[in-house]
Formats: structure tokens, C-alpha cells, sequence
């Protein structure tokens, strides 16, 4: 049986876990938000933001002799454990809560005070007066939103350089794989397999950019603005400390926001962060259907290539393989999609001074984040590397379009062009048999206009100079 304690807080007592870190509010909040059954647990990024947002700023306010020393010390000592990842089961309000965060701030607070005092029982630690002094959650949680975004993003990057380094080999292992190209989902002119999947990693690359571009405005902090962005109730000089602080800490190099209203009331950059996070996922489904259309099969689909077989497809059908890498891929892009469409109604919704959508905003961007990391390596390995190609298949689609015929353009014209490719169609000959019969092209003209380089070639493609 769970034993307990009372705690008091503002609106009066409350049972507490005995054993638990938290404090009143925190139980007032739990009791309140019986929402999803995620609590912050679920979020350890967003803990240890809290972890080095509290130690700066309880290092600030000692410097500037606004916190007792001995005081700033033990919450210190308690944020390291947090930033450690001790206490996350500590955090137990729910992700969807009352707005702004005040509720799982305060939750922060509640579990540094009761730590801290666990140090030196002798010191008297309060949540509000000492954890939370010269603070809101006004600019604390906007601040953890960025830091945690940026804590989780090396994780995400080296997702997506992980599927940009496996197209890049595979497009220099298949840069000699010649194969129809096909728009409008009709044939068109030859391209490699190779600069297929070399564009795919160029696409990455640029991917990757966005996001670094993206979350460099991250940076910008409203942390210092209090409330409302006036800094009320903040000691003087205690500003910049705490981004010094902040800066040595995280080692991110995080900065003054140059109108700290705006930084408390906007959240343009967080939603263009996420803007970022959705241009990447809808380019990685394009990517992600190109995949399961070219490796379609493998005897009534195109088969160009084969996806690394990673469990059975069918529970009736013997043998049959599914391309279930890439389904669970798109299915998770198809959630970050949703989640960002989220943070983008969060962001419209601020109202006046301060923008209250913010937890809503951090969970949902913070699991879309996380989720991609945990999975884009696995696709890097299991849809990209693990591919296997079907060189013939592809020489044969070569060989049998149609689109071949537009090398002769410049020779006997479009029009008489055109009147090839339709015998091709009508005798089931390809091009190069018909050209050879009605003698278009000579031996050397031949052997020109089908060399591969002439075919494909002509323009330099990032990725295969070096």
C-alpha cells in the first residue's frame, strides 16, 4: 500500500507519495490532466533542458548575490542529477496539460527543491522562492523548447546522414546501371540507377541543411524576460550570467533574443523548425514510394531492385516478401506530418503576450524527432544498403522504351522520330532494331548516340566527384 505525505502550495495540502520528489502543485497537476498516460517521463530531453536551464540559473542568481550560495550549490548538485537522467521518473505530469508549462515547470521546481534540501537538510529550499527565483514559466518553458529540440537534433542529423551515406553508395556502386527513366509514370529518357539514388542523397543533403538553418534560430532564447518579456523580478546583471552560463553547460552557443517580448509571445521559430522537420518528411516519402515502386515484384512489378527481405509478407501467401521497411516508414512520416500540422495550430494560437500551446507544441516535435532517429538507420540499412539490383531487368526497360527514339531528334526530326516510336509499340521491336532496319543512324553515329555517357552524362551530378 502507497504510503503518503501531505504537502501544502498555494490553493492548500495535498497528498504526495511519500517517497516522491514532487511536491504539491505536481499532485495538483497529476489530479487535474488525466490525459494520455505520457507524462514527462516519456521525454528525456526535455528533463535534461530543465536540468541545465535550472543550474544557470541558479548560478546566475548566486553570482549576482540574489541566491544564497549554499542554496545555489544543492540545486546545482540536484539539476547534474537531472541533466543525468536520475529523476525522470520524477516527472509525472502529463504531456497535455494546463498551458504554458506551468505545470510541468513547477514540477521541475518541486523535485530540485526537495533534492537539493536532501544534500544539507539544514538548508531551506523552496520551490517558487529559491528553484524558480527571477523565473516564469513564461520564459523557462519557451526556453527548454528550444533546448530540447536542439539536444534531441544530433540524434535526428546523424539519422539522415546515415540514409544520405547510403545512397551515396549505392549511387557510385550502380552509377553504371543504365535503365529507362520514366516521368508522368511513362517512360522517358535513360538515366542511371546510380544518379536515381545519387539525387535521393543530394535531396538528403539539402535536408540536413534546412534543419541545421532551422534550428540555428533556435538559439535565440527568451530565457531573462520573466512573465511577460520585461524581466520583472529579475536581479540586475543576472541576464547575461545565466546565458554564460547556459552557453558553458549545453555547449550550444545560445543568445540574448534581440526583443525578449517577441521571444516570449512568438513562436515562429520553433514552428519553423518544424516547418523544416515537415519538408524533410515529405521529401523522404517521395523518396520512400520511389523505393517501393522501383522494387516492385518481383515478377509483375518494375523489380529494378530488390529490398533486403526482413520477415514474411503474408499470413496466407507462401514466399510472397513485402517491402515492410518502407511501409513503416511512411507510415511515421505520415504521423511527423500530423504532429507538425499540430505545432503549426499551436503557434497560430498565441494570443496577446504569450503563447499558452507550447507542451502541446514540445511533445509532438519531440516525438516526431525521436521517433526518426530511432528509425532512420534502420532504413538507411534495410532500404538503401540491404538493396540488391536487377541489372538485366533494368538493361531490358533500357533497351525497350520507346523514349529511346529521342536521340534521333536531332537527326531525322521529331516528327519521323515520333513514327518510330509507335512501330515499336506495334511490331513489339525496339528502337535500335527498327533504326537498324530502315538504316537511320550509320555505325558511328550509333555508337555515339547510345553511348552511356552521351545518354546520361552530360551535366556533372553532385556526389560522384568525390
Amino acid at each position: 500500500m502507497t504510503e503518503y505525505r501531505i504537502e501544502k502550495d498555494s490553493m492548500g495540502e495535498m497528498q504526495v507519495p511519500k517517497d516522491a520528489l514532487w511536491g504539491a502543485s505536481t499532485a495538483r497537476a497529476v489530479e487535474n490532466f488525466p490525459v494520455s498516460g505520457q507524462a514527462g517521463s516519456t521525454l528525456p530531453d526535455l528533463i535534461k533542458a530543465y536540468g541545465y536551464l535550472k543550474k544557470a540559473c541558479a548560478l546566475a542568481n548566486r553570482d549576482v548575490k540574489a541566491l544564497d550560495g549554499k542554496i545555489a550549490d544543492a540545486i546545482c548538485k540536484a539539476a547534474d542529477e537531472m541533466v543525468a537522467g536520475k529523476h525522470n521518473k520524477e516527472f509525472v505530469v502529463d504531456v497535455f496539460q494546463a498551458g504554458a508549462g506551468t505545470s510541468i515547470n513547477m514540477n521541475a521546481n518541486e523535485v530540485l527543491a526537495t533534492r537539493a534540501m536532501q544534500y544539507d537538510p539544514a538548508v531551506k529550499i523552496n520551490p517558487n522562492d529559491h528553484v524558480n527565483y527571477g523565473q516564469s514559466t513564461n520564459d523557462t518553458f519557451p526556453t527548454v523548447l528550444h533546448l530540447s529540440a536542439l539536444i534531441a537534433f544530433p540524434r535526428l542529423d546523424a539519422g539522415l546522414k546515415a540514409v544520405q551515406d547510403a545512397c551515396e553508395k549505392k549511387g557510385k556502386e550502380w552509377k553504371g546501371v543504365i535503365k529507362s527513366g520514366r516521368t508522368h509514370l511513362q517512360d522517358a529518357v535513360p538515366i542511371t540507377l546510380g544518379q536515381e539514388f545519387m539525387s535521393w542523397r543530394n535531396c538528403v543533403r539539402h535536408l540536413r541543411q534546412n534543419l541545421i538553418d532551422a534550428a540555428d534560430k533556435l538559439l535565440e532564447l527568451a530565457l531573462g524576460g520573466s512573465a511577460i518579456g520585461s524581466g520583472l523580478n529579475t536581479a540586475d546583471g543576472y541576464r547575461p550570467k545565466v546565458y554564460e552560463h547556459l552557453r558553458k553547460l549545453t555547449g550550444l552557443k545560445v543568445r540574448e533574443p534581440e526583443d525578449p517580448f517577441e521571444a516570449v509571445n512568438s513562436r515562429w521559430a520553433f514552428n519553423n523548425f518544424s516547418a523544416a522537420i515537415r519538408t524533410m518528411a515529405v521529401e523522404l516519402t517521395r523518396i520512400t514510394n520511389d523505393i517501393r515502386l522501383l522494387s516492385c515484384g518481383p515478377t509483375t512489378g518494375l523489380d529494378e531492385f530488390r529490398l533486403k527481405a526482413v520477415q514474411p509478407g503474408s499470413s496466407i501467401m507462401p514466399g510472397k516478401i513485402n517491402p515492410s521497411n518502407p511501409e513503416c516508414m511512411n507510415q511515421l512520416l505520415y504521423q511527423v506530418l500530423g504532429n507538425d500540422h499540430t505545432v503549426m495550430l499551436c503557434a497560430m494560437a498565441g494570443q496577446l503576450d504569450l503563447n499558452v500551446m507550447m507542451p502541446t507544441m514540445c511533445c509532438t516535435t519531440l516525438w516526431s524527432m525521436n521517433w526518426l532517429a530511432n528509425f532512420l538507420p534502420r532504413f538507411a540499412e534495410d532500404s538503401v544498403s540491404g538493396c540488391t539490383v536487377q541489372a538485366e531487368r533494368c538493361k531490358q526497360y533500357f533497351e525497350t522504351s520507346q523514349a529511346l527514339v529521342t536521340v534521333l531528334n536531332p537527326v531525322i526530326g521529331y516528327a519521323a522520330s515520333a513514327k518510330i516510336a509507335k512501330e515499336t509499340l506495334t511490331t513489339g521491336k525496339t528502337p535500335k532494331q527498327l533504326i537498324a532496319e530502315h538504316k537511320i543512324l550509320t555505325p558511328e553515329q550509333e555508337q555515339k548516340y547510345y553511348d552511356l555517357d552521351y545518354l546520361t552524362k552530360r551535366y556533372p551530378q553532385a556526389g560522384f566527384d568525390g
